[in-house]
């Protein structure tokens, strides 16, 4: 059972592929620029697979059916032509995993902004005025277990 896969897709996938062999090429002659070993192989054998079956995948688990190329290949694809132009990915530094983890204010101790403002500087403090009255003393509270008292003024009976 042969799939049914759109020839303008598949001329799109082909013209994408030659687009980046031609700019390596070219980019290959005069600087350091160059595909690998395997990446001109990828480039050849997928264009032949393309030509001949217009597809290059056959499981329908690596990619959609209706397109020419599998997201893999179209994801190295994209990483070939950008290799090519120039602005390919650089590799990551080595050695800088996992550190441990530098206190904020290291040596430094705890130390308060200037710009904090007191609020007990806005305001003077009270003296307590020779003419007032004292305040009335507290009743003194009751010792021993709560005693219920019954409350008159309620609901009044005809």
């Amino acid at each position: 059972m042969t799939r049914r896969v759109d020839e303008k897709k598949t001329r799109k996938a082909l013209a994408r592929l030659r687009r980046a062999k031609r700019k390596s090429e070219e980019q290959g002659e005069g600087e350091e620029i160059s595909l690998s070993e395997w990446e001109a192989e990828f480039i050849a054998s997928v264009e032949e697979r393309l030509e001949e079956y217009g597809s290059a995948f056959a499981n329908p688990e690596k990619g959609d059916l209706s397109e020419p190329l599998s997201a893999l290949q179209n994801h190295k694809v994209k990483e070939i032509h950008k290799k090519a132009s120039g602005k390919a990915r650089k590799p990551m530094k080595r050695g800088g995993g996992l550190q441990a983890r530098k206190p904020m204010n290291r040596g430094k101790g705890f130390q308060p902004r200037a710009n904090v403002r007191d609020i007990s500087d806005d305001f003077e403090p009270d003296a307590p005025d020779a003419d007032a009255p004292a305040p009335p003393a507290a009743a003194p509270r009751p010792s021993g277990p709560p005693k219920l008292t019954v409350v008159k003024g309620g609901k009044e009976e005809d």
